[in-house]
C-alpha cells in the first residue's frame, strides 16, 4: 500500500467535510447549550486556523496509519530470510541468492541485488553501490516519520497564530465599543483564541508521541540493516578476490 493512497483518503475526507451542510450547525452554535456543541461548531469557533489544523490532523492520521502498517522489522528486514540469504552467499550460490531476493522484495534484498549487479565492476564500486542503496532505503523510512515531526512543530504555531488573531479581534471590539462595551461582545475573540491554542496542542502532542515511537523503530531497523549489510558486502566481495590455491 502506497503512501499516496493515504493522502488521497485524507483529501476525500477534507472534501467531504467542506461539502457538509453547516447552516444548522451555525444556528445551533448561537442558541445551543455547551452540551449541544458539535465538532463542526467547535471548528467554526476557531476560525480559518481551525480548518488548517483540521487538514493537518487528517494528514497526521494517514501518516500514522501508514507507518504502523509499513514499519515492521519482519517485513523490511526479515531475519529468517536474511540468514538463509547469507548462507547461500557463503556457499557462493549467487544464482540462488538472486532468486531469493527477486521473490521477496525488502531492504536487504535491494542491497544484495545491487551488490550482485555491480560485483563485476570491482570492489570499490560494489561497496559504494550497496552503501548508497542502504542509505536510500533507510532515508525513505526517516522521511516518512519526519512528516509527523513537522506537523508536531507547525500545529502549535498555527494554534498560536489563531490565538493572536483572536486576541486582536477581542481588543478591536473593546476599541470600537468604548463605553458601550458588554462582556458578551468579547466572547467571539476570546473563544477563537482559546480554541486555536487547544486544537494546536491536541494535534501536536499525539504527533510528537508517535514520532518518538516510530523514531525508535526506524533506528532499530537501521541498526539491523547496517549489521546485515556489512556481512553481505563481505560475502559478495569475497568471490572477487583471487583464491589462494589459484596461480
Amino acid at each position: 500500500m502506497k503512501f499516496k493512497f493515504f493522502l488521497r483518503i485524507s483529501a476525500m475526507l477534507i472534501l467531504w467535510a467542506g461539502l457538509m451542510p453547516h447552516t444548522a450547525f451555525a444556528q445551533g452554535a448561537v442558541h445551543g447549550t455547551p452540551e449541544d456543541i458539535t465538532l463542526w461548531q467547535f471548528i467554526q469557533a476557531g476560525g480559518w486556523a481551525m480548518l488548517v489544523l483540521g487538514v493537518l490532523s487528517l494528514i497526521a492520521a494517514a501518516i500514522i496509519i501508514y507507518d504502523f502498517m509499513m514499519l515492521k522489522s519482519d517485513q523490511l528486514v526479515p531475519t529468517e530470510f536474511t540468514e538463509n540469504l547469507i548462507r547461500k552467499l557463503d556457499a557462493y550460490d549467487l544464482q540462488g541468492a538472486r532468486q531469493m531476493c527477486e521473490e521477496k522484495p525488502n531492504i536487504i534484498s535491494s542491497i544484495t541485488l545491487v551488490g550482485m549487479d555491480r560485483r563485476t565492476k570491482g570492489k570499490v564500486v560494489t561497496r559504494e553501490s550497496m552503501e548508497n542503496t542502504a542509505r536510500k532505503e533507510i532515508g525513505k523510512l526517516w522521511q516518512n516519520i519526519a512528516y509527523l515531526g513537522d506537523i508536531a512543530t507547525i500545529a502549535p504555531l498555527l494554534g498560536l497564530l489563531g490565538t493572536v488573531l483572536g486576541m486582536i479581534q477581542a481588543f478591536n471590539v473593546i476599541s470600537y465599543a468604548g463605553f458601550n462595551l458588554k462582556p458578551i461582545m468579547l466572547v467571539g475573540g476570546i473563544s477563537k483564541a482559546l480554541v486555536c491554542t487547544a486544537a494546536g496542542l491536541v494535534i501536536a502532542i499525539p504527533c510528537l508521541s508517535f514520532y518518538s515511537y516510530f523514531r525508535g523503530k526506524v533506528q532499530a531497523i537501521s541498526d539491523t540493516v547496517e549489521a546485515y549489510a556489512s556481512d553481505i558486502m563481505k560475502l559478495i566481495e569475497e568471490p572477487l578476490q583471487p583464491k589462494k590455491n589459484e596461480v
